[in-house]
């Protein structure tokens, strides 16, 4: 039996090793007939960039050329996290799935990164996933371990999520064939349901090694608190700015 691994089209730098394929050109191979008198057991394991969508497409594939025994397809089925969760409007951008407690301020999941990911829109070089990535993954996880762990205690309140201090320290070089996220709550002021105070750290890790490892204290506010002020905030930066602007013009 023989493994290789599957990756987007925007993950082609990782195709110059034997063991690595985009999807386009493993559906290219596929169709031209030069995988039909394969012997061995091929099993295709899913890197990323490569979602149901794709593989539903290649299962196809594979079916039409009567290689489905021959040819299986190792997915990763874990499911996103929420959009509430993530904070984010589209699917395309959600990075953290399979999202577990693991014990009493240790929480899991999985790296996910889809082919149009916007992190991904117009910067991908080399071989290696971008360290912006490893950075919103850690965002994306704080908030879903706080959404559904924490704040879920009180589901009438709204939160508002505000950013003290993000330290981010890259260890190794990243890639797109599956990685995990690890969440450590080293403090949590959660008494007061108006005001969730943490600190947490995120590593991510891959093939045994740490990739990245972010440091995060941030406060969610019960969102009456906060929008009051920041509509204060935001009314006396505007009329700075412009008239600074009449001043100088």
């Amino acid at each position: 039996m023989r493994k290789i691994c599957i990756v987007g089209d925007r993950f082609r730098g990782l195709e110059q090793h034997d063991r690595v394929s985009t999807l386009s050109g493993f559906t290219r191979s596929l169709g031209s007939g030069a995988l039909d008198n394969l012997e061995e057991q091929l099993v295709l394991v899913a890197g990323d960039g490569v979602g149901p969508y794709e593989w539903d497409h290649l299962a196809e594939a594979l079916a039409r050329r009567g290689l489905q025994d021959r040819i299986t397809i190792e997915a990763r089925n874990e499911p996103l996290v929420r959009r509430g969760e993530a904070h984010k409007h589209r699917e395309t951008n959600i990075l953290v799935a399979g999202l577990h407690r693991v014990a009493d301020g240790h929480f899991a999941a999985s790296l996910r990164v889809h082919n149009d990911n916007e992190l991904l829109l117009d910067h991908q070089t080399g071989q290696h996933t971008q360290g912006m990535v490893s950075v919103e993954a850690a965002r994306q996880m704080f908030l879903a371990v706080t959404e559904r762990f924490y704040a879920s205690a009180w589901p009438q309140n709204h939160y508002y999520y505000v950013l003290n201090s993000m330290n981010v320290t890259f260890e190794n070089f990243l890639f797109p064939i599956g990685a995990t996220l690890d969440l450590h709550v080293e403090q949590a002021d959660v008494a007061r349901p108006e005001r969730l105070a943490m600190t947490v750290r995120v590593d991510v890790s891959q093939a045994g090694r740490r990739c990245a490892s972010v440091a995060i204290e941030y406060t969610a506010f019960e969102s009456s608190v906060v929008e009051s002020k920041e509509t204060r905030r935001a009314a006396a930066a505007v009329d700075t700015v412009l008239d600074r602007q009449l001043v100088t013009a």
